[in-house]
């Protein structure tokens, strides 16, 4: 036929499945394949973001912040690999260590703290003292 249409009465050349046309190489029109299916057909499985939301949350709460940095860790990865934005993992992995940093600082500073009073206090001996405008109670 000459009009464009194949036996079938289907618009398209002869030899193309479904009535699908060609241009330039690339096929257009037929089947459409499912949402979500890859280029050969299957099913393209994107990663859970799980994982990367509790990754962030726990990366604000000082010791759970190494959970929290392992779990962004592994969404990094895995929605990198999977081509899928990746900010709230990166967000969680930076907030995690900032955490974990200042969380070691306080107990640092703590132990300081706590060893210089406990210094102080073998110094004075047991009792109330008043050094330079500061109570010390020691027993």
């Amino acid at each position: 036929m000459t009009d464009g249409h194949d036996q079938n009465g289907q618009q398209g050349q002869p030899n193309q499945p479904y009535g699908g046309q060609q241009y330039g190489g690339q096929q257009y029109g037929g089947v459409p394949q499912a949402p979500g299916a890859g280029p050969d057909g299957g099913a393209v499985q994107r990663p859970s973001r799980g994982f990367e939301i509790a990754g962030f949350v726990l990366s604000f709460f000082g010791f759970l912040a190494i959970a929290g940095l392992i779990m962004s860790t592994i969404s990094f990865r895995r929605l990198g690999r999977a081509g899928q934005p990746r900010g709230l993992s990166l967000a969680g992995i930076i907030i995690s260590i900032v955490v974990l940093l200042l969380t070691i600082a306080f107990i640092v500073a703590g132990i300081v703290g706590a060893s210089a009073l406990l210094e102080t206090c073998q110094d004075l001996g047991p009792g109330t003292h008043d050094v330079d405008g500061v109570t010390y109670t020691c027993s």
